[in-house]
């Protein structure tokens, strides 16, 4: 039971170590003070960070908190599409008064 119980402590401090590197990041990037930063573990590598009414979720990389370094690239959602492919032409959405074809 020894092994379970040190993967548990490893993995216990890699948590707590990213929890605080995110905390420390969004206090400084909010100018938010530490001590009014919440960090809720969203699942996976993603972690929410609130406080100072802001809200941002980080993406942390898992193998680099093994290493003594964690990570963490605030999550963004993707660009519209006529960011991301400019020769690609976007299409307005279809009238839905006009029957679609079948």
């Amino acid at each position: 039971m020894r092994p379970v119980t040190l993967l548990g402590a490893v993995v216990l401090t890699s948590c707590v170590s990213t929890t605080s590197v995110v905390r420390t990041r969004f206090a400084k990037e909010q100018s938010c003070p530490e001590n009014h930063v919440t960090i809720d573990l969203e699942g996976g590598s993603l972690y929410r960070a609130r406080g100072c009414d802001k809200e941002t979720t980080y993406v942390c990389g898992s193998v680099a908190g093994f290493k003594g370094g964690v990570q963490c690239e605030e999550e963004r959602l993707p660009s519209p599409p006529a960011q991301r492919d400019p020769d690609r032409p976007v299409l307005p959405p279809p009238d839905p008064r006009v029957p679609a074809p079948q």
